[in-house]
């Protein structure tokens, strides 16, 4: 009897965090289209302001919430990235995350940039960029990206989910880093945003 109130507890609890998960991503997919929707960020034209309604996001996976153990870098190599246009973007490899989606065991190269390093609001943003077999047939065809936050602890949650697209998926005016080859997640991840956008969108 103990083993199986144990076991409805632990179901229970795991039912809440799931839960708090798609709701946190809901609240992610609504900020972030209303950056969008007001200018905030000043990536799209009035005009484009006109037509434009919500981000397209493929629907909440739990699956693509997982555990991922990090792997800090002892040094700080630089790593030029190119860009979707002809500049070449600097930053620093800051360590490895080890996830498993879907089965599959994967490696994610974390960097971090220079450029921001004395900036009192984004000095500890760290970046995953990453591509998957969705590019170009679902998502982005340039790829996708996963905010962080240093520090990093040795085990952390990483949510899939609340991914986001570069500038440059709505506008030819940015110049946007493309992932390293290393970042390619051989399966589908069919969470987190998607190409283009919606004019109405209820969430």
């Amino acid at each position: 009897m103990k083993n199986i109130v144990i076991l409805l507890v632990l179901a229970f609890s795991l039912s809440l965090g799931a839960q708090d998960q798609e709701q946190e991503s809901i609240d992610y997919r609504k900020k972030l289209s209303l950056e969008y929707q007001s200018g905030e960020n000043k990536v799209l034209t009035e005009r484009e302001k006109k037509n434009f309604g919500y981000l397209n996001f493929y629907d909440f996976d739990p699956e693509f919430v997982v555990e991922a153990r990090f792997e800090p870098l002892p040094n700080t190599e630089e790593l030029p990235l190119e860009t979707s246009t002809t500049r070449i973007a600097s930053f620093v490899k800051y360590g490895y995350l080890h996830v498993t989606l879907k089965g599959k065991k994967c490696k994610l190269l974390v960097l971090s940039s220079p450029s921001l390093k004395d900036d009192p609001e984004y000095y500890n943003y760290l970046s995953v960029f990453f591509t998957d077999e969705t590019n170009g047939a679902g998502s982005y065809k340039l790829g996708r990206y996963m905010e962080l936050r240093a520090p990093l602890e040795e085990s952390l949650t990483l949510n899939f989910n609340n991914t986001y697209n570069p500038y440059c998926a709505y506008s030819e005016r940015f110049s946007c880093p493309i992932p390293p080859a290393e970042n390619h997640l051989p399966l589908k991840v069919t969470a987190g945003v998607q190409e283009g956008f919606r004019s109405f969108r209820k969430f």
